[in-house]
């Protein structure tokens, strides 16, 4: 595992997935691999395939994983379909998906993930395709910056931050823009820093477009019984997950459907403060 990376409610995921030994699971967003790790010694017969978006995640992930049940595949998630079949598979029994951003993102000034650190704007999942965070705001009008803001951060001071924003015709770092944030917020910055740089990276990313491809298309690549759990950290998301489970033709939600960390884990490792999982099984 990689130093500084602890999967999320381990426990609670090996026990969901793992309880009918499939013969392959999907990893949708192995990240630093850490669940992919703990699934590979579950089920050392089983066949996992890691999806990672991130190129420099995924090649961190290619170094690590030798062992031959483990295959590391540098794509989106939405490219599952496509992929199981360019390798003959038809269904997976299980998928695991963790919609958070991991700790060696987030540690990484040169990502622009974070607004604790100083390095270029760019929030790129994929930095071989799309345009940076920088220019991507230098593109976009003041009101679709607050609608952004407003929509992914859930952030009521969208107006007065996309304001400031425009107003930096120079914005190229982390720092310019924790800067535009602060200069219009009263108070304690850190929750409408957290919420900004959120919603600019989903915008940047086109996050919940593939979810939405994602949820639309899962039941092209699984089978009956098939096991889905995927952690949230954003209340949209979370509700686009949630009614799908509830009301699609081809899923049901588990019993539970969802479920918290423990407080021992979320005092342990701060990414799980805000995880929800969401359990869910194909009809």
């Amino acid at each position: 595992m990689v130093r500084g990376h602890l999967p999320i409610m381990p426990t609670e995921i090996l026990e969901f997935l793992c309880e009918s030994s499939p013969d392959l699971i999907i990893d949708g967003t192995s990240g630093g691999g850490g669940h992919t790790d703990l699934l590979s010694k579950k089920l050392p017969k089983s066949k996992i395939l890691a999806f990672e978006r991130d190129s420099s995640a995924s090649e961190k992930l290619s170094e690590k994983f030798t062992q031959k049940n483990v295959e590391v595949i540098n794509t989106s998630y939405t490219k599952i379909p496509e992929e199981m079949k360019l390798r003959n598979y038809s269904f997976a029994g299980a998928a695991l998906f963790d919609l958070g951003l991991s700790s060696i993102q987030l540690d990484t000034p040169e990502r622009g993930f974070s607004h604790r650190t100083d390095g270029p704007l760019d929030m790129r999942f994929d930095r071989n395709s799309g345009k940076p965070a920088s220019q991507v705001l230098r593109f976009m009008t003041e009101k679709q910056i607050a609608d952004v803001i407003y929509k992914y951060g859930e952030e009521g001071r969208s107006r007065v931050i996309a304001r400031a924003i425009k107003q930096n015709r120079n914005l190229s770092t982390t720092f310019d823009l924790a800067d535009a944030v602060r200069s219009v917020v009263k108070g304690n910055p850190v929750k409408p820093l957290a919420r900004v740089f959120q919603a600019i990276r989903i915008h940047v990313n086109g996050e919940f477009d593939h979810l939405e491809k994602l949820l639309s298309e899962m039941h092209l690549w699984t089978t009956t019984g098939s096991r889905i759990a995927i952690l949230t950290f954003h209340s949209l998301e979370d509700r686009m997950i949630k009614l799908h489970f509830r009301d699609s033709e081809y899923f049901q939600q588990f019993d539970p459907p969802w479920m918290l960390p423990e407080r021992s884990e979320k005092r342990t490792n701060s990414r799980a403060r805000s995880a929800r999982l969401r359990l869910g099984v194909r009809l």
